[in-house]
């Protein structure tokens, strides 16, 4: 009975090793630990930000003319979207000159 635990185990190891091996033989190319490019990461989240900004105006319009927002609600909400929207462009137009002359922008970030 203990013999056949043995066994067991052994081909419980063999199938380990012939399943690991081939998964786990790429992560010594893989850098865990990289450089951070912080304009990079600023040019994908202004992206998705302006991405929703749109989409908030798109759902505000519809809001409107369902009625279920009052018309100077709506336009005040309106003008502060586009007007981020607005910035967010203008950030997005100096990272990527910045990006074509391949260097990185100075000029800090708005909050958006």
């Amino acid at each position: 009975m203990n013999f056949v635990h043995f066994i067991q185990l052994i081909l419980v190891l063999i199938i380990l090793i012939a399943v690991g091996v081939p998964l786990f033989r790429g992560l010594s190319k893989i850098k865990l630990f990289g450089k951070l490019d912080l304009s990079g990461e600023e040019y994908k989240h202004l992206l998705v930000r302006k991405e929703e900004v749109l989409l908030s105006i798109k759902d505000l319009e519809f809001d409107w003319k369902t009625h279920k927002v009052s018309e100077q609600d709506h336009q005040k909400q309106r003008k502060k979207l586009e007007e981020e929207a607005v910035a967010i462009l203008e950030r997005l137009d100096v990272l990527e000159k910045a990006k074509k002359k391949g260097k990185r922008s100075t000029r800090p970030a708005n909050k958006v």
